[in-house]
Order: structure tokens, then sequence, then C-alpha cells
């Protein structure tokens, strides 16, 4: 069995010189990171298209809709969401990334609203993607690969080497699932950018920690466990 961790650019500001994304680029170019994937955004910040022409997306002052106010629109003129879609990946893609997946900021992009655009945007595009029935049922439609399951809950008092292991297993022992993605969130609880982007914070450290410990390596070696990332589902 294969177990993806997700750690994607973050695509949260007007533009890629954004502190975190100018961060995450920099990394990538220089190959510290091996893969990366585009985080679309519908509900932090601005969008990157002129909030005239996606009235359904915005408030008044310009800003993307809050969670809440977006899982809860009956409907969204699909116009307006893949024109978002597609300028943030015009720019990831013009910043020199070679993207390998597809996933959003707040699982926003398969609330029930933009779903439909989201899966038809992603078979486009034509790269793997996060499951589109992380958070509302369903997936029909899309025909790009993806894990064939997703693991949400590596998070806050989740956060520890032993569920890992039992969730890893637990997943492992299901003959329909061959690969399964693992959200994560690791980082330094002392970056000053971070705490000005998220609320959290201190324990990302402790993921990076078990993330990357000698420990896990063993055991998943022991278990006939494989850490993968995306290009795997392109295989």
């Amino acid at each position: 069995m294969s177990f993806i961790n997700s750690r994607n650019l973050d695509n949260q500001a007007k533009n890629l010189f954004h502190p975190g994304s100018a961060n995450a680029i920099h990394l990538y170019k220089e190959g510290t990171i091996p893969e990366v994937g585009l985080h679309l955004t519908l509900t932090s910040g601005k969008p990157l298209s002129d909030p005239k022409l996606i009235p359904d997306l915005v408030d008044d002052s310009g800003y993307f809709l809050i969670r809440k106010g977006l899982s809860e629109k009956l409907s969204i003129t699909s116009d307006q969401i893949t024109q978002e879609f597609a300028a943030q990946y015009r720019l990831a893609i013009k910043s020199g990334l070679q993207i390998n997946h597809i996933d959003s900021h707040h699982f926003a992009a398969v609330y029930p609203a933009p779903k439909h655009s989201f899966i038809s945007f992603a078979n486009n595009v034509g790269l793997p993607v996060r499951r589109s029935d992380t958070v509302f049922e369903g997936q029909h439609g899309l025909k790009v690969p993806c894990p064939d399951a997703f693991e949400i809950g590596f998070y806050d008092e989740g956060v520890s080497l032993e569920w890992l292991k039992n969730r890893l297993l637990a997943h492992k022992a299901n003959s329909q699932v061959s690969c399964v993605e693992f959200m994560c969130h690791p980082g330094y609880k002392q970056d000053s950018t971070l705490q000005t982007l998220s609320s959290y914070v201190s324990l990302r450290e402790k993921e990076l920690d078990i993330l990357t410990s000698v420990e896990l390596k063993k055991w998943l070696g022991g278990n006939d466990i494989e850490s993968v990332g995306f290009n795997f589902l392109s295989r």
C-alpha cells in the first residue's frame, strides 16, 4: 500500500509574491521540494480575477467569502469559478512550477456549489486531484486519477505516531485501498510568516518530527507501506 503526505503551495494572496508563496517557489526551484500541487483558493484573501467579474465569490470589499458563506451558497455561476481557477493555475505555471496535482484550501472547491465546476476544471487540466468527496459525498464525473481514500485525522489532537500507525494499518487491511492521502501541515512554530497566515501553528513542528522520524521510516518499511507523492498516480 502507498500513502501520500499532502503538502501544497498555498495561493492565498493577490499574487505569488506573497512571502509564503515566494518561499515555497524558491524551495521548489532549488530542489528542496520534489513535488508540488496547486492549492486552489476560494475562501481566503483576494482573488486574482477582477472582483467585478466574479461577484458570486466575493464580499462587498472584493475579498473571497469566508468558509461558511461559500458553503451555504446554493449556486454559483460556473464561469466565475472556472475563471478564478484558471487565473490561479496560469500564474502558478508562469512561476515555473511543474504542478503534479490540484486540491483546494479549506476544501472549498468541493463545497456543493463549486464542486461541479472544480470537477470540470480538473478534467480539462488533466492532473491528479484530491478526492472530490472529502467533505460532501459524490465525485461523479471526475475522470482524472485520485487516491482511493483520504485521511483528515492527522491534525490537532490526532497528531501522534500511534494514531498514524493505526490508521495506516486500517487502510492497508482494506482490499479496496491501495493508495491513501494523509493530510498534514508540517512546519516550524517559530516561523513568523506562518504565524500571520494560520491559526494552526504550534503542532506543525510535532507533525514534522513524526513524519521525518527514523522510527516511522523503519516502521513503514517493516509493514510494506511506501510513502509516495502524487506522481505515483500518474505512473
